[in-house]
């Protein structure tokens, strides 16, 4: 069965919203707090701590990804200084890119091509296909960025003229493919 999960690496890959790693990481010293929050949003995973340059293990902090804070469990000592290495998203959050893609489903469903409906375990039903998953991709990137003039996956590209209503540029790219479901869009005109 599909998730959102699925299409969500498609969207990022459309977006241009790759992982990034902060290193160096964020560097905080240690007063009285053993809080602080990272500067990147988006947070995907921390992948080094160190105190005074030395490798803490993942028993000696907790990360809360909704606050984007990192806590330091182990004792520490005032002016220690702590690093933050990790890997992160610049500009969407997966709740705003699942968002978005439930956005996209509904689109598609108006424009008569296909009503699916996604369960609290964001799986579709019915299952899609993979040239459905890139479909609701491109439909999500146009709703993210509808100023891009191209996107491209392996099997879909579509160039659009920088004028479009992103409102038209959804119906008419679920209309090609409606009618050519081989994946290989063109160019949208304006007509």
């Amino acid at each position: 069965m599909s998730d959102i999960s699925d299409i969500e690496i498609k969207v990022r890959q459309l977006v241009d919203d790759n992982i990034r790693t902060q290193s160096p990481g964020d560097v905080f010293t240690y007063g009285s707090s053993t809080t602080w929050t990272l500067t990147e949003e988006n947070v995907i995973a921390i992948t080094d701590v160190y105190r005074n340059g030395v490798a803490l293990t993942g028993g000696d902090y907790t990360f809360d990804s909704s606050t984007n804070k990192i806590t330091i469990i182990t004792s520490l000592t005032t002016g220690d200084s702590i690093e933050v290495q990790y890997t992160f998203y610049c500009n969407f959050s997966a709740t705003e890119i699942e968002n978005y893609i439930r956005g996209a489903v509904t689109h598609i469903a108006l424009n008569n091509y296909q009503c699916w409906e996604v369960d609290t375990d964001d799986n579709f039903f019915p299952d899609i296909s993979n040239s459905e998953k890139n479909l609701i991709a491109i439909v999500t990137s146009i709703l993210m960025k509808p100023d891009n003039i191209s996107y491209r996956l392996p099997d879909i590209g579509i160039n659009v003229p920088n004028s479009m209503p992103t409102r038209d540029l959804v119906s008419k790219a679920i209309r090609i493919f409606k009618t050519n479901t081989s994946g290989v869009f063109d160019i949208i005109g304006t007509s």
